[in-house]
Parts: C-alpha cells; sequence; structure tokens
C-alpha cells in the first residue's frame, strides 16, 4: 500500500518553472560602479545591454528592449527552459536557453560568427543577478577568448516595474 501511495505521489509530481527575482524595469549603464574589479579582480567595461535598456518579465518570459548605437534591439528569453532565437545586430541568428541557478539567471547563447577571419561557432553564457543594494549585474563569458572578452556590467534601475496587466499573458 505505501509503494502504491508513494508510485501515486510521484506521478502526480511536476516540477514547476523556477521563479527568480523579477528584473522588470528601466535600467541606466553605470559606468562607476561597472569600473570596480569583479569576483575576478579585473575591470573590462563594457555595457553588455547598451546604455540603457527596458526589461518586462512575467513567468514564461524576460524581454529585454535594449537602445544599442541609437536602435532598439529586442531579445525574448524563454524563462521556462526551452530554447529561444533571437537577431542581434548584423542579422545574426542566436539560439538560446535560460535557466534559473539560485537566484541568478543564466542565458547559455551559441551564434555563429567570425574569429580571426574564419568562420567559428560563438558560445556565450551570461550570468545576470540583482545584489544586495538593486543593482543589476550580467557577467559574460564565453569561447572562443578571441571573439568573446569577459567582462562584467552593472545597471542600476531607474524606473520601478510596471504592475503586471490584466491583458498580458
Amino acid at each position: 500500500m505505501i509503494a502504491i501511495l508513494i508510485t501515486v505521489a510521484s506521478l502526480c509530481f511536476v516540477p514547476g518553472v523556477q521563479a527568480g527575482p523579477d528584473f522588470s524595469g528601466t535600467w541606466t549603464f553605470d559606468q562607476a560602479k561597472t569600473m570596480r574589479p569583479g569576483p575576478d579582480g579585473r575591470v573590462v567595461l563594457a555595457a553588455m545591454l547598451g546604455d540603457q535598456f527596458v526589461a518586462l518579465q512575467n513567468d514564461k518570459t524576460l524581454t529585454l528592449r535594449i537602445t544599442f548605437n541609437g536602435e532598439i534591439v529586442v531579445a525574448v528569453y524563454d524563462l521556462t527552459g526551452a530554447e529561444s532565437e533571437n537577431v542581434s545586430p548584423g542579422d545574426i541568428r542566436v539560439r538560446s536557453r535560460a535557466t534559473w541557478q539560485d537566484k541568478k539567471l543564466v542565458i547559455d547563447s551559441i551564434s555563429q560568427g567570425v574569429d580571426q577571419g574564419k568562420p567559428a561557432t560563438i558560445k556565450t553564457k551570461r550570468t545576470i543577478w540583482l545584489d544586495e543594494s538593486g543593482d543589476l549585474i550580467v557577467e559574460r563569458t564565453g569561447t572562443p577568448a578571441s571573439a568573446v572578452t569577459s567582462s562584467r556590467s552593472v545597471y542600476r534601475r531607474v524606473s520601478a516595474p510596471r504592475p503586471p496587466s490584466p491583458y498580458e499573458d
């Protein structure tokens, strides 16, 4: 009887999507904080998400509207574990998979590019989280190292997240 109850209980358990922090809001690049050494002691000045971006997040997606060289670049990441595809400037198709690791969002991406004049597969890992002061931190690593500079950006929230609309998913 106990074995049957354990079997039934295990069949009824469906793992949900792990909820992480809500990154929603308008964010601006903080050069002064970015210049502070990261955990590895290095400083690489990079506004990875542009000088300013807007993040909209719900249970299923994180949408980033990034202002880059006067243009708006939109990237949508699936937070349920499914693969996402976005187009970076230069019409570069990027496939990504986002996963929560504790309170950090890890986005693993792959695209085709050029490294040292030759076609190459570019792999990046961006880790995004909120620090204790509420700043948004983005750290990037990847391969090949000659095509992906490890870097860290700090953004500060300039407007609070907007309340969810009853008309959105």
